[in-house]
């Protein structure tokens, strides 16, 4: 369904009614138009929100559609969401005098978002018939974490979103679904920074927009009954710091017990709670940023429950929800993911070797946050899925060890690397034994400890792999510099220079007699450069003219 940037036939001018453009707009359907509340405001003549909406109506320009006229349009009953003190909201859904032959309109769906390169098409006053701006998607913002930040994208270097773009979708350039509307920018000097409206948020506030939405929801239903009972206190800060990334886990545990449970509920709030459409409108949206048991809001992109489902319809789902067409879980899942009643799938075994482990494979490489949840203690399955993850360490580590072993010598004073891998599959080897004893003694304590213990190894493997790779980057970087002013200095003559030349040996010698201090080499090629530069100033002043 993807469309060509620019040239969607849904896309709507909107004027005031003395002829000003005041923002964009999208065409839904045939008759109806997604804006921001206070683009009409502004084109009705309002200067602050109205808690009503207007009774006059607005000019809607089909700007791809020359051969169709302009038409008025007015506020639907229920669909105007005016911006809260806080500046949440800010919605409007209108309805034109005339429908539009063809039902052109996109498609609105939800998707994961973080980094998501999407383009928006607004009018800004000096460009009357519009233009594309491209940005990339950087985490929430906005009031109480309702809004996505976009930030400039270097697929439209020196254009940003600015007055005139309001009410413009967010399309997502892989795609072609809306997947949120501008709402706002920040015009401070040399910014671009920008900010959306994501659909979900836009389905909180406003419900009559689910007939224009495709794909599924980020929650399955059997993940939406909070209840009243009462917390697990533990499970919910746990579940909380997981997801707000306050610890550095990539893969979460956790056993919830039977859907009446404690800890079931527990987890089950902390999905509708952090879920930009399911957020209870009684709830502050804010109650993340002061209640440490809380997600933050949209931090759980997509939660699943298992419970007698079969491994390849979660594989579908998973792969649905992020617009993927491929097979590659590991490379496919959302960057936060919850998997519920695992151990009650219809097929657990499958379901852990062919879905979720192929994600917990690359959870350390992509930094993923995966929970995982058993509806039992699930020994046998949790010990097949630590196993897998001890395999993984050690792989991790073996290419640690061989990046280490030839950065040597190049490079100084690089981290240790801490090999885990041998001593955790002794003690997985002593779990499978204890398994199998008629009292096991503390196994599920022992379990866990390992399960968390295995995280944090394959997390900081991990880190040291990145970490050698910034060193290596760093050191080709210092050479590629120093060979550059070297060549400066042959094309302005100074071969010759005897200072130079001491100077660029020094450099040289760091950076290709033998292991080196990355900081030392710095300072040394920077010296080479500055005296080039200098040297070479010195002779165009003493140049005649």
């Amino acid at each position: 369904m993807r469309e060509n940037h620019g040239r969607q036939p849904w896309v709507v001018r909107i004027r005031g009614g003395n002829g000003v453009i005041l923002g964009s707009g999208t065409l839904l359907g045939d008759r109806h138009v997604l804006t921001c509340a206070h683009v009409v405001d502004r084109a009705v003549g309002r200067a602050t929100a109205g808690a009503t909406p207007p009774a006059d109506r607005v000019q809607v320009e089909l700007v791809r559609l020359p051969r169709l006229s302009a038409r008025s349009a007015g506020v639907v009953a229920g669909g105007w969401v005016p911006a809260g003190k806080e500046g949440q909201g800010d919605i409007a859904l209108l309805e034109l005098s005339d429908p539009v032959p063809g039902r052109l309109g996109p498609e609105l769906r939800r998707l994961p978002l973080w980094e998501k390169h999407v383009y928006a098409f607004g009018f800004p006053k000096e460009f009357r018939d519009g233009e594309t701006v491209h940005a990339v998607l950087n985490g929430g913002a906005g009031p109480a974490n309702e809004w996505m930040q976009m930030d400039p994208s270097p697929a439209s270097p020196g254009l940003r979103v600015r007055s005139g773009f309001s009410g413009a979708a967010a399309v997502d350039n892989e795609t072609g679904y809306v997947v949120g509307m501008v709402v706002s920018y920040y015009s401070g000097p040399g910014s671009g920074r920008s900010f959306m409206i994501p659909v979900e948020t836009m389905l909180h506030h406003l419900p009559l927009l689910q007939t224009w939405v495709v794909g599924d929801s980020s929650v399955d239903r059997e993940l939406t009954s909070v209840g009243g009972g009462r917390e697990d206190g533990e499970v919910a800060r746990r579940t909380a710091d997981f997801f707000a990334r306050r610890s550095p886990q990539n893969v979460l545990v956790v056993v919830t017990g039977p859907p009446t449970s404690t800890p079931s509920a527990t987890v089950r709030r902390a999905v509708v709670l952090s879920n930009r459409q399911l957020r209870p409108s009684s709830v502050d949206p804010a109650a993340a940023e002061r209640d440490p048991s809380l997600p933050p809001l949209g931090s759980i992109d997509l939660a699943l429950d298992a419970a007698g489902k079969p491994p390849r319809e979660l594989a579908a789902r998973i792969l649905g929800f992020v617009g993927s067409t491929g097979h590659l879980l590991g490379d496919a899942a959302p960057r936060s993911l919850l998997i519920d009643g695992v151990d009650e799938s219809s097929d657990p075994e499958a379901l852990v070797d062919d879905v979720i482990g192929p994600i917990v494979d690359r959870a350390a490489d992509r930094d993923l946050r995966i929970l995982v949840g058993f509806r039992s203690p699930a020994v046998g399955l949790r010990l097949a899925l630590l196993a897998r993850r001890i395999t993984g360490l050690h792989d991790a580590e073996h290419l640690a060890r061989e990046h280490r072993r030839r950065l040597e010598a190049r490079v100084r004073g690089l981290p240790p690397a801490k090999p885990r891998a041998t001593l955790l599959r002794i003690r997985l080897t002593a779990l499978r034994a204890a398994a199998r004893e008629p009292d096991p003694g503390p196994l599920l304590e022992h379990l866990a400890a390992m399960e968390q213990g295995t995280d944090r190894a394959l997390h900081e493997a991990t880190a040291l792999r990145r970490e050698l790779t910034a060193r290596a980057a760093e050191h080709q970087q210092l050479r590629g510099l120093l060979d550059a002013h070297r060549a400066r200095a042959v094309a302005g003559g100074l071969t010759e220079h005897r200072g130079i030349g001491r100077s660029y040996r020094q450099a040289h010698d760091l950076l290709w007699a033998g292991p080196c201090d990355l900081t030392e080499a710095a300072d040394a090629v920077h010296a080479y450069a500055e005296a080039v530069r200098g040297a070479l100033d010195d002779r165009r002043e003493g140049a005649t003219s």
